[in-house]
């Protein structure tokens, strides 16, 4: 749902969003590390996904930085009261679908949207796209735990208006005792700068601490 729209011309970052809104390449993105040690002793000890896991205390972070809510769309921003996940589903087969899991506050109502998605995508093949996939209040997720990244970049069309920051998470490795999973996060310039990408990185970093 739409909380309110943004009055461009009061906007403190008004400049910015035309600025940045120029280029063809609008989006930035930074690469950080989360230590997720105790977040993966605690899926591990209560026996579900980490992954799952860690997807909600990422999007639980996210929905409290309000710059993340932004979106692009006809020329004006409208900011969401809540944004969702649509996460990438691998299969068995070495394919993956797309999926969109309602946000949830609470975990266990999560896992429970979480683990019907993945489901569907399991017993479906291609891409697995519905009307959800045209859904801007999302963020698009992705996860490559097969290997460390230290960069990354994503398949981008042109052609369209894209608005919707990305987040891909990648493999844990063990460094002095911990465990480290790097996390990528890319977003609109023009909608939220490096501050913003900080306040993410740290609040997802207290949840998984917790």
């Amino acid at each position: 749902m739409i909380k309110k729209y943004i009055d461009i011309n009061n906007w403190k970052r008004k400049e910015h969003y035309e600025f940045f809104s120029k280029y063809d390449e609008p989006f930035w993105g930074v690469v950080s590390e989360i230590d997720c040690t105790e977040a993966y002793e605690k899926s591990k000890e209560n026996v579900f996904s980490f992954f799952l896991y860690y997807l909600h205390k990422s999007i639980l972070a996210l929905n409290e930085i309000e710059e993340f809510k932004y979106r692009i769309r006809d020329g004006k921003i409208i900011v969401f009261d809540k944004i969702n996940v649509a996460t990438t589903i691998g299969r068995p087969d070495e394919t993956f679908g797309y999926s969109f899991i309602e946000y949830e506050k609470d975990f266990n109502k999560f896992l429970i949207l979480a683990n019907n998605e993945i489901l569907r995508i399991n017993n479906s093949t291609g891409l697995s796209l519905t009307e959800n996939s045209k859904r801007l209040d999302v963020i698009h997720y992705s996860s490559l735990p097969w290997t460390k990244f230290t960069g990354l970049s994503h398949a981008r069309d042109f052609k369209n208006l894209d608005s919707i920051p990305k987040v891909v998470f990648g493999k844990f490795m063990i460094v002095n005792g911990r465990k480290i999973m790097n996390v990528s996060l890319n977003a609109h310039h023009g909608l939220a700068d490096g501050i913003h990408a900080a306040k993410f990185f740290e609040l997802f970093q207290k949840l998984m601490n917790e």
